[in-house]
């Protein structure tokens, strides 16, 4: 086996390594998108009964293990403040995933490269 093939071959395999690496990375990203998308719908119908609620409504908030009073418009504007940070963070992970997904599409292509190169030099009886 010549020098230059078992380059390719580290090169190659240093490339598989780092796509599976990304590979992880995407998977996290996804579960962490699913449950953030979980909050979300869960704050919108918080959000949705509040509004429902007359000004007039006792709502109450769990502390631990103790009910508080607390205002309605306070609520709601707490509910409306958590919704769009869960908005801004699905955002953040939906840029972190195009990013990954662009990384893996580049491993991607330098795998293709490198196995055409190392099939070259297999057909290549040098």
């Amino acid at each position: 086996m010549s020098v230059d093939h078992e380059n390719v071959r580290k090169a190659l395999q240093k490339e598989a390594d780092a796509y599976r690496g990304h590979q992880a990375e995407l998977s996290k990203l996804a579960t962490t998108k699913r449950d953030l998308t979980a909050r979300q719908q869960e704050t919108e119908t918080v959000l949705e009964e509040l509004k429902l609620l007359d000004d007039e409504a006792n709502v109450f908030k769990a502390v631990g293990p103790v009910l508080v009073k607390q205002d309605l418009m306070e609520a709601r504007t707490n509910v409306t403040n958590r919704l769009e940070f869960i908005k801004k963070d699905i955002e953040r992970l939906d840029n972190q995933i195009k990013g990954v997904e662009s990384k893996m599409l580049d491993r991607e292509r330098e795998i293709m490269k490198l196995q055409k190169k190392l099939q070259g030099a297999a057909g290549d009886p040098s």
